[in-house]
């Protein structure tokens, strides 16, 4: 029989359970001295003006929707490629995905089919970071821009990629990174909302 090969496996070490005993023994499990300082390094590794941490990367997506004011009878253009939570956060909030495919070269969503798929009810594109490569976002920005659309950039998987020397993050309106622990870095589990506009 065969060992399966696992998606992920964390990687703790002495340092990381010492920490996590620290917060324990400290009597916050939240809202605590260490949160505050993992949205710090968040805000300087992206360089966004807000990192908030959430519960978890679906969580932050759909706070970012509300406080976008997507909702009913809206639509929201995102690629085809992705983990459920894309699409499903957008029809949580009423409105309707417009599925895009996506480039065979880099699983990202295509950017050039984004602008056949803006009609009037169009009002964001929900993009994916897939596997940490960053999609094209100075086309997608382009488009956006011409059209008055929003951008939110699911960087779930992306923490640490960069584009053009720009980090994943805070180049659209708002975007998630998920720390499950099947992400680029995990807090078992958790996500932080980024951005310089809300």
């Amino acid at each position: 029989m065969q060992k399966p090969i696992p998606l992920s496996l964390p990687d703790i070490d002495d340092s990381d359970v010492a920490a996590v005993t620290e917060v324990l023994k400290s009597g916050r499990l939240s809202l605590g001295d260490r949160q505050l300082q993992f949205e710090k390094a968040i805000r300087g590794r992206c360089g966004c003006t807000s990192a908030l941490a959430v519960s978890s990367g679906t969580a932050g997506l759909m706070l970012c929707l509300e406080a976008l004011g997507i909702g009913a009878g809206d639509e929201v253009i995102t690629v085809s490629f992705t983990f459920v939570a894309t699409a499903s956060v957008i029809v949580h909030r009423g409105a309707t995905p417009v599925f895009v495919d996506i480039d065979p070269h880099t699983c990202n969503i295509d950017y050039a089919q984004i602008e056949a798929a803006v009609t009037r009810r169009t009002k964001a594109i929900l993009v994916v970071h897939v596997f940490g490569h960053p999609a094209r976002m100075d086309e997608i920005m382009d488009i956006a821009d011409r059209f008055g659309l929003l951008v939110i950039e699911d960087a779930c998987e992306a923490l640490g990629a960069t584009l053009n020397g720009k980090p994943v993050g805070c180049m659209g309106h708002a975007a998630v990174f998920g720390f499950y622990p099947n992400k680029i870095m995990t807090t078992a589990e958790g996500g932080v909302i980024t951005s310089n506009d809300i």
